[in-house]
């Protein structure tokens, strides 16, 4: 199980530091119906706290210090990542939800995990 979360943990760094520096760098070329919703500080405030806490899923449990953070900071990007399908969902149609759902639950795995199966 350990193996699993880690590798997860791992996977959903990579997906949202990726997804933060986008986001972040290209806001101009992301901007559509739902992006002119909120102000490009509010979009680079969510995508630095995006990478920050992709950050916190690795680096506590790795350096053992404070790895209690690794479970707060996957529920931070799977409520993140629900809340963006919400935003999303709203201008869009459901094809695009299954990028924001999955990685939601499986984050929502990685807090359950190193909360009560698998701490670390």
């Amino acid at each position: 199980m350990n193996i699993l979360l880690w590798t997860l943990q791992i996977l959903l760094a990579l997906w949202n530091i990726i997804g933060g520096l986008y986001t972040f760098s290209n806001y101009d070329k992301i901007k559509s119906a739902f992006a002119n919703n909120l102000p490009k500080a509010v979009w680079v405030t969510i995508a630095v706290l995006q990478v920050l806490f992709a950050l916190g899923l690795i680096v506590p449990g790795a350096m053992r210090v404070l790895p209690h953070l690794t479970p707060i900071a996957a529920i931070y990007l799977a409520v993140n990542a629900l809340l963006g399908c919400v935003l999303f969902a709203q201008y869009s149609g459901f094809p695009g939800l299954l990028w924001g759902v999955i990685p939601a639950i499986l984050c929502a795995f990685v807090a359950y995990g190193r909360f009560v199966l698998m701490p670390l």
